[in-house]
């Protein structure tokens, strides 16, 4: 009996350090209904979720400035940007995917600029929530 209680316990105890590290991906935490708070969201008549993505989508289009060197190269394509929504409601940038260098270097910056937020939340415990956002370059014409 001590020995089954002495393996409950290790077992639960690294379940409870495991919360720690935490990401949950979009889709699972909209599916369990946690989101980070844009900024303003909390007044919204929208549930945060879809303030959050109108919010992001609105953010980047206000955002978005072609480089100009990637003009003058006729430089097109989709950068696809994942990143997440850490515990403090700050942006981490964790990996940047396709087209040219420079296009990545602007989508990264668009990134980065959104505002601080309030965290997504399990219970009452800040949780990171990951986020992958396409966005797509065409030359202006």
């Amino acid at each position: 009996m001590k020995k089954l209680l002495l393996i409950f316990a290790i077992l639960f105890s690294g379940f409870c350090f495991s919360q720690d590290g935490l990401i949950l991906s979009q889709e699972n935490a909209n599916e369990k209904g946690i989101t980070p708070i844009w900024p303003k969201c909390d007044r919204s008549r929208q549930t945060p979720t879809q303030c959050f993505d109108g919010k992001l989508r609105n953010h980047i289009i206000m955002n978005f400035e072609y480089p100009e060197i990637a003009l003058d190269d006729g430089l097109t394509g989709t950068v696809t940007v994942e990143f997440i929504i850490n515990k403090k409601g700050k942006v981490e940038v964790l990996e940047v995917t396709g087209a040219h260098r420079y296009l990545q270097r602007e989508a990264i910056r668009i990134i980065r600029a959104i505002p601080k937020m309030e965290p997504g939340r399990w219970g009452d415990k800040p949780i990171a929530i990951a986020y992958t956002v396409p966005i797509t370059f065409r030359k202006p014409q």
